[in-house]
């Protein structure tokens, strides 16, 4: 897992309307995810204890970080966890064997 700070730590959303604002902030980012980063709506987002945290799959290095440069314009106070995988699109190393 990888951790990327956007920007300086955010403090505990305890104030109902800072976590209304993080929902919108988050829902914004949704929409902007699926609109330039590769269009991809298998990035799932999550904040846990202030932090956001990012999981999913998807082609190469190239759209996880147009993703990370996203998350960090869109909420650059708000610190990031990447656990962003790769797809193997690569061909198997050797014959598969069928039973």
């Amino acid at each position: 897992m990888t951790d990327h700070h956007a920007g300086p730590a955010a403090g505990g959303d305890r104030d109902p309307g800072a976590t209304a604002t993080t929902e919108y902030r988050l829902a914004h980012l949704q929409e902007r995810l699926a609109r330039e980063g590769s269009g991809d709506m298998g990035i799932r987002l999550e904040m846990r204890g202030g932090s956001l945290l990012l999981t999913g799959t998807v082609p190469s290095a190239a759209n996880r970080e147009e993703i990370l440069r996203i998350v960090a314009e869109v909420l650059p106070d708000v610190p990031v966890r990447s656990d962003i995988g790769l797809t193997d699109h690569s061909a198997p190393g050797r014959p598969e064997e069928l039973s």
